[in-house]
Protein backbone atom coordinates (compact mmCIF):
# COMPACT_ATOMS: atom_id res chain seq x y z
CA UNK A 1 0.00 0.00 0.00
CA UNK A 2 1.03 3.67 -0.78
CA UNK A 3 0.24 6.45 0.98
CA UNK A 4 0.88 9.72 -0.43
CA UNK A 5 0.74 12.79 1.97
CA UNK A 6 -0.20 16.02 0.49
CA UNK A 7 1.46 19.29 1.40
CA UNK A 8 -0.28 21.91 3.72
CA UNK A 9 0.74 24.27 0.54
CA UNK A 10 -0.64 22.09 -2.02
CA UNK A 11 -3.66 23.80 -2.74
CA UNK A 12 -1.86 26.56 -5.12
CA UNK A 13 -0.51 23.73 -7.58
CA UNK A 14 -4.33 22.45 -7.31
CA UNK A 15 -6.28 25.57 -7.80
CA UNK A 16 -3.37 26.13 -11.34
CA UNK A 17 -4.22 22.71 -12.42
CA UNK A 18 -7.81 21.80 -11.35
CA UNK A 19 -8.68 25.89 -11.76
CA UNK A 20 -7.13 28.23 -14.36
CA UNK A 21 -6.10 25.67 -16.51
CA UNK A 22 -9.11 24.26 -17.74
CA UNK A 23 -10.64 27.86 -17.67
CA UNK A 24 -8.02 28.56 -20.21
CA UNK A 25 -9.95 26.36 -21.98
CA UNK A 26 -13.03 27.71 -22.18
CA UNK A 27 -11.47 31.14 -23.27
CA UNK A 28 -9.80 29.14 -26.12
CA UNK A 29 -13.70 27.83 -27.05
CA UNK A 30 -15.49 31.26 -26.69
CA UNK A 31 -12.87 33.11 -28.56
CA UNK A 32 -13.11 30.49 -31.62
CA UNK A 33 -16.51 30.02 -31.71
CA UNK A 34 -17.03 33.76 -31.50
CA UNK A 35 -14.71 34.32 -34.74
CA UNK A 36 -16.51 31.16 -36.69
CA UNK A 37 -19.24 32.91 -38.10
CA UNK A 38 -17.40 35.82 -40.04
CA UNK A 39 -15.06 33.25 -41.07
CA UNK A 40 -18.55 31.32 -42.63
CA UNK A 41 -17.21 28.01 -41.86
CA UNK A 42 -20.38 26.31 -40.82
CA UNK A 43 -20.60 23.15 -38.45
CA UNK A 44 -19.34 20.62 -38.70
CA UNK A 45 -16.36 21.72 -40.37
CA UNK A 46 -13.26 22.03 -38.12
CA UNK A 47 -11.52 24.72 -40.55
CA UNK A 48 -11.96 26.99 -43.47
CA UNK A 49 -10.36 26.06 -46.81
CA UNK A 50 -7.42 27.80 -48.48
CA UNK A 51 -10.47 29.21 -51.23
CA UNK A 52 -11.93 31.14 -47.83
CA UNK A 53 -8.59 31.86 -46.53
CA UNK A 54 -7.66 33.88 -49.72
CA UNK A 55 -11.24 35.34 -49.65
CA UNK A 56 -12.09 36.78 -46.26
CA UNK A 57 -9.47 37.36 -43.90
CA UNK A 58 -12.04 36.00 -41.15
CA UNK A 59 -11.76 32.74 -41.57
CA UNK A 60 -7.61 32.45 -41.96
CA UNK A 61 -8.09 34.32 -38.04
CA UNK A 62 -10.93 31.54 -37.44
CA UNK A 63 -8.12 28.97 -38.27
CA UNK A 64 -5.29 30.35 -36.23
CA UNK A 65 -7.71 30.40 -33.29
CA UNK A 66 -8.82 26.75 -34.09
CA UNK A 67 -5.46 25.31 -34.25
CA UNK A 68 -4.36 27.22 -31.26
CA UNK A 69 -7.40 25.62 -29.31
CA UNK A 70 -6.55 22.38 -30.70
CA UNK A 71 -2.66 23.13 -29.34
CA UNK A 72 -4.03 23.75 -26.45
CA UNK A 73 -5.82 20.46 -25.96
CA UNK A 74 -2.89 18.89 -27.19
CA UNK A 75 -1.58 19.73 -24.00
CA UNK A 76 -3.55 21.20 -21.30
CA UNK A 77 -4.46 17.29 -20.28
CA UNK A 78 -0.44 16.57 -19.30
CA UNK A 79 0.57 19.74 -18.21
CA UNK A 80 -2.39 19.31 -15.23
CA UNK A 81 -0.94 15.58 -14.25
CA UNK A 82 2.49 17.46 -14.11
CA UNK A 83 1.15 20.12 -12.09
CA UNK A 84 -0.40 17.65 -9.39
CA UNK A 85 2.02 15.32 -9.64
CA UNK A 86 5.13 17.23 -9.25
CA UNK A 87 2.89 19.63 -6.81
CA UNK A 88 2.77 16.46 -4.14
CA UNK A 89 6.36 17.32 -3.30
CA UNK A 90 7.46 20.84 -4.95
CA UNK A 91 3.81 22.87 -4.62
CA UNK A 92 5.05 26.52 -4.83
CA UNK A 93 7.58 25.44 -7.65
CA UNK A 94 5.05 23.44 -9.47
CA UNK A 95 2.51 26.38 -8.92
CA UNK A 96 5.09 28.68 -10.56
CA UNK A 97 5.75 26.91 -13.56
CA UNK A 98 2.54 26.05 -14.03
CA UNK A 99 1.74 30.07 -14.09
CA UNK A 100 4.44 29.85 -16.72
CA UNK A 101 2.80 28.26 -19.10
CA UNK A 102 -0.51 29.49 -18.64
CA UNK A 103 1.10 32.95 -19.15
CA UNK A 104 2.90 31.69 -21.88
CA UNK A 105 -0.10 29.89 -23.74
CA UNK A 106 -2.13 32.94 -23.25
CA UNK A 107 0.48 35.08 -25.47
CA UNK A 108 0.61 31.61 -27.65
CA UNK A 109 -3.57 32.12 -28.39
CA UNK A 110 -2.84 36.05 -28.53
CA UNK A 111 0.05 35.65 -30.72
CA UNK A 112 -1.71 33.21 -33.05
CA UNK A 113 -5.40 34.60 -33.12
CA UNK A 114 -4.66 38.83 -32.72
CA UNK A 115 -1.34 39.34 -33.89
CA UNK A 116 -2.01 39.98 -37.39
CA UNK A 117 0.91 38.00 -38.42
CA UNK A 118 0.94 35.45 -41.74
CA UNK A 119 0.15 31.88 -41.03
CA UNK A 120 -0.32 32.64 -37.31
CA UNK A 121 3.55 33.02 -37.14
CA UNK A 122 2.49 35.57 -33.68
CA UNK A 123 2.39 32.37 -31.99
CA UNK A 124 5.89 32.12 -31.39
CA UNK A 125 6.13 35.42 -28.75
CA UNK A 126 4.33 31.91 -26.36
CA UNK A 127 6.10 29.14 -27.88
CA UNK A 128 7.78 29.22 -23.69
CA UNK A 129 5.39 27.04 -22.83
CA UNK A 130 7.37 23.92 -24.08
CA UNK A 131 9.91 24.88 -21.31
CA UNK A 132 7.59 25.13 -18.64
CA UNK A 133 5.90 21.84 -19.40
CA UNK A 134 9.20 20.13 -20.07
CA UNK A 135 10.07 21.79 -16.40
CA UNK A 136 6.72 20.29 -14.90
CA UNK A 137 7.48 16.65 -16.75
CA UNK A 138 11.24 16.84 -15.20
CA UNK A 139 9.42 17.52 -11.66
CA UNK A 140 7.16 14.89 -11.95
CA UNK A 141 9.60 12.34 -13.06
CA UNK A 142 12.81 12.63 -11.88
CA UNK A 143 11.36 14.42 -8.57
CA UNK A 144 8.43 12.29 -7.22
CA UNK A 145 7.60 9.60 -9.18
CA UNK A 146 11.20 7.88 -8.51
CA UNK A 147 10.21 8.28 -4.98
CA UNK A 148 7.30 6.31 -5.47
CA UNK A 149 8.78 3.45 -7.43
CA UNK A 150 10.82 1.20 -5.65
CA UNK A 151 13.98 0.11 -7.21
Amino acid sequence: MVSITVPSNYGTALAIGLGVIPVLGFIHGIITTSLRKEAKVPYPHSYATIEQCKENAHAEQFNCAQRAHANYVENASQTILFTLVAGLKYPQLAAVISGVWVVSRILFLYGYVYSGKPQGKGRMLGSTFWLAQGALWGLSVFGVARDLIAF
